[in-house]
């Protein structure tokens, strides 16, 4: 059964009261013999009937649709949700009113009833009439980054022979949600940060060779290596041949975000700088795509699992970021942080090769020891500094503190 049927308080005082009229008109039908009283019971007992038939009718014939359908929307966006309801009793349901409850990611314009709780309710005025589909077209705007499903889904309306209360309540899970991605806040100085160091992807100019990917031969230069060439090739045409290799230049990121603070008590302040961290993140991750770069996203928001903290491997193209935008937009705003430090420390013991690497959010001392052991190997480390409206993106520098000596 796919709708629970609830009752108002009276229901059942009412069943109780035609019950005990049938039962005193037909012993005073049966003492007397008045033709009245078996007449008036035979009106109260069609009506219960009657009555037992619709009840049991109700919401057996209603079914909502239920599409696994997921909005993907930006911060300030419009669509519309839609409610199909195929009903195929005889019985129309009349002046009611279609609920549901979501979170604060999205509003539904003009009926929704302004609350200080997380979760909104949404009230439609609507009547389903009989063997008929109703479509509930709803437009909704995205207000702030959030993946919110829709809950507590029912349907109230006046009992077609008593005219009290009746609510249908859905129990299926109602697989439809809304994802809101974060706002993209802009970094400034993200285009000359890049700086060409080995790696894997293919190049025209590039000073890196692969030499394990040989392209072809070329004649001899003398400027050439001796090392570099290929004897066979030069056999083969009577003149002097050099290896070519690949080009190759390493075009990834990573970025480590940490969405703590030291004062943790401050939960507004919490919130709102782990808002703007993220949207800082994803600004990143779309300026990367768009240049072409690869980029992996290492944040300290606590996962359950082998890795205690949000990974998202390395990958290119708009399917990474929509994925990675998706990602963002699902961690919860009271979400359980993993202490930054150990999350770096775990994640330097993972280097292979020599990265591009961006650290977002504030940055403790333990964790900037952490940093400068990596320059060693890691000649490209920056910082997303922010101030009160921007952010701006700088070279890694270590913070010297100097102790100020009072001589008397």
């Amino acid at each position: 059964m796919k709708w629970e049927k609830q009752f108002g308080v009276d229901h059942v005082k009412n069943t109780d009261y035609i019950l005990t009229a049938i039962f005193i008109f037909s012993l005073i039908g049966i003492l007397s013999q008045y033709i009245v009283a078996f007449i008036v019971v035979s009106i109260f007992l069609t009506y219960f009937i009657m009555n037992k038939l619709y009840n049991k009718s109700i919401g057996e014939k209603l079914n909502l649709k239920n599409p696994h359908v997921s909005y993907r929307l930006f911060p300030g966006e419009e669509t519309t949700l839609i409610f199909e309801l195929d009903h195929r009793s005889i019985y129309p349901m009349i002046n009611g009113v279609f609920q549901y409850q979501a979170g604060p990611s999205f509003k539904t314009l003009n009926y929704t009833k302004d609350t200080k709780s997380y979760y909104k309710k949404v009230s439609v005025p609507l009547s389903i009439m009989g063997r008929r589909k109703t479509v509930l077209e709803l437009p909704i705007v995205a207000k702030q980054r959030g993946a919110t499903r829709i809950t507590n889904i029912n349907y109230q309306f006046p009992h077609l022979f008593n005219f009290e209360g009746v609510t249908l309540k859905y129990l299926p899970f109602y697989r439809t949600e809304v994802v809101v991605f974060p706002k993209l806040l802009p970094v400034h100085g993200m285009e000359s940060i890049f700086q060409m160091i080995p790696g894997e992807q293919r190049m025209n100019f590039s000073p890196f060779e692969d030499i394990q990917s040989p392209a072809g031969t070329r004649d001899y230069n003398y400027n050439d290596p001796f090392h570099r060439i290929n004897w066979k090739a030069t056999a083969r045409t009577n003149k002097l041949q050099t290896n070519v290799y690949d080009r190759v230049v390493d075009m990834s990121y990573i970025f480590l975000v940490n969405i703590g603070l030291d004062d943790t008590l401050n939960m507004a302040r919490f919130n709102q700088h782990m808002e703007n961290i993220l949207s800082y993140t994803a600004y990143l991750c779309k300026e990367t795509i768009e240049k072409g770069y690869n980029y992996e996203i290492y944040i300290n928001t606590r996962q359950t699992g082998k890795t205690p903290y949000l990974h998202i491997p390395e990958g290119e193209g708009s399917s990474h970021y929509i994925n990675t935008l998706e990602r963002i937009a699902r961690i919860h705003q009271q979400s359980l942080v993993y202490p930054f430090k150990e999350m770096m420390y775990k994640v330097g013991q993972q280097f292979c090769k020599t990265k591009t690497i961006i650290v977002v959010g504030e940055i403790s001392t333990e964790v900037s020891e952490i940093i400068e052991s990596w320059k060693r190997h890691q000649q490209t480390i920056y910082q997303v500094k922010t101030s009160v409206n921007s952010a701006y993106i700088t070279r890694w520098v270590k913070e010297v503190t100097h102790d100020v000596e009072q001589t008397s």
